[in-house]
Order: structure tokens, then sequence, then C-alpha cells
């Protein structure tokens, strides 16, 4: 095996063993809870933070997540301080390779066209079972 071979096989398993770090901002707190909880099951992805607001998801991120550099924001858009699509702007604009999915009651086609245009990579419905949700979640992050 050479050696650009062995790295990218390193780099492939690391990677895999490493969870994906999820910051999940959604004001419905049993809702929040609830996913948060699932989710934190699956050995491929660690939720950092759980929040309910835009304000308490700008301290979070600008506040370091006690070291945690964030793969994935999984957002409301309709939060109690204002729409989600703000964050979606704002995380594009400070960390470009984050990934970010909206969960969202109301998904039409043009509504969810809408939000991803506004910088979000995926637009899912809230009904969707939480290892659809994980599943997805691995699936756009390339794992």
């Amino acid at each position: 095996m050479n050696t650009c071979s062995f790295r990218a096989s390193i780099k492939g398993a690391m990677s895999a063993s490493v969870p994906l770090k999820v910051i999940l901002v959604e004001d419905h707190v049993t809702f929040r809870q609830v996913l948060a909880f699932l989710l934190s099951d699956d050995p491929g992805l660690e939720v950092v933070a759980q929040v309910g607001s835009l304000a308490q998801a700008r301290e979070a991120l600008a506040g370091g997540l006690d070291g945690a550099a964030v793969d994935v924001a999984l957002l409301d858009l309709q939060l109690p301080d204002g729409d989600g699509r703000e964050l979606i702007g704002e995380l594009r604009r400070s960390s470009p390779g984050i990934r970010i999915v909206v969960l969202s009651a109301t998904v039409r086609a043009e509504h969810a066209e809408e939000v991803r245009s506004s910088g979000a990579d995926a637009v899912l419905d809230k009904v969707r079972s939480y290892q659809t949700i994980a599943e997805d979640i691995r699936r756009m992050s390339g794992r």
C-alpha cells in the first residue's frame, strides 16, 4: 500500500469513528429534548447543544461549545425571537462547511426550495422518524 492510499484509509477510519457534532435549535422543548435524546443514541451523532431560540443558538455557537466544532445545525425556522433563516445566513458566513438541516412541520415543495435557496442543505418533515433524520444527516455529511 502506498503512502497516499494508507493516509486515505486512516482518514476514512478516523472520520467514521468520530461522531458528527450537532446543534439542535428547536423551541418546542419536549420535541427538542426527545429528538436530542434519540439522536444521541446514534453512535455516529453527538448532540453538543440543544437550544430554543436564535439568541441561545448564537450564544452557544459563539461560546465555542466547549471546543466542539459543530458539523451539523438541525434547526426549526419559526423561533420565538425570529426566523431561522437569519441563523442560516450567519452560519453560511461564519462556518461555510457546516451542514444545515431545517426541520419543518409544513414542508411544501415551494417552501422547501425557498429554504434551500437561503442556504439550507436539506429540509426535512418533522413527522419523519428519528432514524430517518439521523440517516439523512449522516448521508448528507458523507458518512
